[in-house]
């Protein structure tokens, strides 16, 4: 329909443009090279006609006395005439210029009949070449005036016209800067409109994000309840055993009060104290407390593998995404692996951890990373013989890699382009989003980093983070 309609805009276009280039040939369509050029031949015959009269009169006396004179020629100057004369239409050109003809070639053959001898002075004399010649030239003047009537009316028609096009031509003016302020206006509401919707996109990605973190979490609560029930029954344990050993105390407590007010009495029946004194040894001697250090270290021992087990899940669920500060890989590395190990099962981790400075980055996005790369090795191996290996080290001065390889099955040459598209996946249908690797290399991508991969099917899967030591500006800001 666009099409059609510019199509239609393009024909007027030209049809207007045809019209006042029409116009402008019409108005100035006179030739005057061809009037004065007609003008000319036609003297020419005049000249020709008046040479035979002159010999006419020339020849009459020659009766008498001397010569007999030769007749001019006419044909090429009447060619030239006829041929400039045709240039200027007027109805009546072509009776004239056959009047014209005729007469000459009639008066030609009278003057050859002359030259021979015979007495056709009257007849010759009496030729119409002359009159006709007049008419001739009345039919060329009333031609050359009609042509520039007729230009000085398309001169005028041109004029309107024109006009008419510059108005034509002053309203498009308008109508175009009236549509260039309402395209600003709407340029303007389509950037403001477009700003928002970046905005809302902008949440959206932080919410999808987090949504994608808790539901990496949540598939591994089950691993982290079986990794706190460890440490939990530790310290379950060791209070059951502190309970148990409370009344002894408190009965020891009491037996060593009536002792004691036994000993501070001044006057002490010596057999009661000696059997108070026995009854606080004897309770002292069968209840062995000398283990009690011990169950309460195992109880806190506990309670410090929980407390630690919290803490990492708390630094992989916490919301502040924008926080930058110096991280310590390493570190981001072995908590990663303890808040996986439930989804590492039987599969051997290596750490081959280089030397490497402190990193500027958003330690919660860096370790979303290397949870989900981690997650998906181990998710590509298998549980018994499945080997994963995370190494370290310095990509150039300015830059750290971080790889995290396996043995697993690989990933097919025509899956590989399309693994860090949002919303792809490989498994099964409820097993995978399809944007654990896309906000991977988004994270890695705002780090001014690049995360890179390299695979081949039945071998194994390597991933490759490379992030900047210093901080990336749009990350810092």
């Amino acid at each position: 329909m666009r099409f059609l309609r510019w199509s239609m805009y393009g024909f007027m276009a030209l049809v207007l443009a045809g019209g006042w280039a029409f116009l402008y040939w019409q108005s100035s369509a006179v030739d005057l090279a061809a009037g004065d050029a007609a003008r000319s031949a036609l003297n020419g015959l005049r000249a020709i006609d008046a040479r035979w009269n002159d010999q006419l009169v020339a020849a009459r006396l020659a009766s008498r006395s001397g010569p007999e004179p030769q007749p001019a020629r006419h044909g090429r100057a009447y060619a030239a005439l006829e041929i400039e004369a045709l240039r200027l239409p007027h109805p009546q050109m072509g009776i004239a210029l056959s009047a014209v003809k005729s007469a000459f070639d009639e008066k030609a053959k009278l003057m050859q009949r002359i030259a021979a001898g015979e007495a056709l002075f009257d007849q010759a004399w009496l030729s119409p070449a002359g009159p006709r010649l007049d008419v001739l030239s009345r039919v060329l003047d009333r031609a050359f005036e009609d042509a520039l009537t007729q230009a000085e009316l398309y001169r005028v028609w041109l004029l309107y016209y024109s006009a008419f096009l510059l108005a034509i031509l002053a309203y498009l003016v308008s109508q175009l800067y009236q549509a260039n302020v309402g395209l600003e206006r709407r340029v303007a509401e389509r950037t403001r409109e477009l700003s928002q919707a970046l905005d809302k996109l902008k949440e959206s990605e932080a919410m999808l994000v987090q949504s994608e973190k808790m539901s990496s979490l949540g598939q591994m609560v089950a691993g982290l309840a079986h990794e706190v029930n460890t440490p939990l029954a530790y310290v379950k344990a060791s209070l059951e055993s502190v309970r148990a050993r409370v009344g002894d105390a408190g009965r020891i407590a009491q037996e060593t009060d009536r002792l004691l007010e036994l000993l501070s009495a001044g006057q002490t029946d010596e057999a009661a104290l000696a059997a108070q004194f026995k009854a606080v040894q004897e309770l002292v001697r069968d209840k062995r407390f000398d283990a009690l250090e011990a169950q309460v270290k195992d109880g806190l021992y506990g309670i410090g593998q929980i407390s630690e087990l919290v803490a990492n899940l708390k630094d992989f669920s916490r919301l502040d995404r924008s926080k930058v500060a110096e991280y310590d890989l390493h570190g981001g590395i072995e908590s990663t692996l303890r808040i996986a190990r439930h989804q590492l099962g039987g599969r051997s981790v290596r750490k081959v951890f280089g030397d490497i400075p402190p990193v500027a980055c958003s330690p919660s996005q860096v370790n979303q990373v290397l949870l989900n790369l981690i997650v998906n090795a181990a998710q590509a191996t298998r549980e018994q013989g499945g080997a994963i290996v995370v190494r370290t080290g310095m990509r150039d001065a300015q830059r750290v890699a971080i790889e995290v390889s396996d043995n697993g099955h690989g990933i097919p040459e025509d899956v590989l382009p399309r693994i860090f598209d949002p919303f792809f996946t490989t498994k099964d249908a409820g097993k995978g989003t399809g944007l654990g690797l896309a906000i991977c290399y988004k994270i890695v991508e705002s780090h001014g980093g690049k995360l890179e991969v390299q695979s081949k099917p039945g071998v194994g899967t390597r991933f490759t983070v490379v992030l900047p030591v210093s901080a990336a500006p749009a990350l810092a800001a």
